[in-house]
């Protein structure tokens, strides 16, 4: 299992990340860059190690650019906060973390839904969707998830479950569903950035972290 974040690994991510959110992606050097059309319909930098020649760079982009970020992971966080200082750029959220897990260790079927809960499971390619319904009302997403497959990884994605139906175990069914289908193409590990909330269930499914995320702004 990959025990160390690095260049190609966050490059996996991006691709299956963007991939399943249908952003257009471009490379400009070492720095990944993602289109966030559903959202600040702006670029989103991705990097993993940069130098501070690469931060002074992206930094005169963000100026330019208020509505771009910089997604930054390193083996140093303390150094990365530093350098990032120095050349004008402000942390926008530095609580995520890429986590990482091996995927022979999870389900190989699809898990029975929660008693008055229905699956639905949406394939696209090597992309897989997968939500939540209450029986009684299909039309309501409970809980829901992506994942996609690249390069022997499995990206998983946008996992969400709606405030009225948490803790009843409907964020573990999507997780293990997933896991389930990305396994029907030729991976060994899965990859998330997983946020405060779900640290905590990714944790008690098996997921290690790889290190702090950090978002900068101009």
């Amino acid at each position: 299992m990959a025990s160390n974040a690095s260049d190609e690994l966050i490059g996996t991510w991006v691709a299956g990340w963007a991939g399943a959110r249908g952003y257009e992606t471009r490379n400009e050097g070492r720095v990944h860059a993602a289109l966030r059309h559903d959202t600040t319909e702006d670029w989103e930098y991705v990097i993993y190690g940069p130098s501070k020649e690469e931060l002074a760079a992206v930094a005169e982009t963000l100026k330019k650019h208020p509505n771009r970020r910089l997604t930054a992971f390193d083996d140093s966080v303390e150094r990365l906060l530093v350098a990032a200082s120095e050349v004008g750029l402000q942390v926008a959220a530095d609580d995520e973390v890429l986590m990482v897990t091996e995927l022979a260790a999870h389900d190989v079927e699809v898990p029975l839904p929660a008693e008055g809960f229905m699956f639905q499971i949406e394939r696209d390619g090597t992309h897989a969707y997968v939500s939540l319904h209450p029986e009684d009302n299909q039309d309501l997403v409970a809980a829901s998830g992506h994942v996609s497959a690249v390069e022997g990884f499995a990206i998983f994605d946008r996992i969400i479950t709606g405030p009225d139906f948490r803790r009843m175990g409907l964020g573990t069914l999507v997780m293990r569903a997933l896991a389930s289908l990305a396994q029907e193409h030729d991976v060994d590990e899965g990859l998330l950035i997983a946020s405060v909330d779900g640290q905590k269930l990714y944790a008690s499914l098996g997921w290690t972290s790889l290190g702090q995320v950090v978002n900068f702004k101009a």
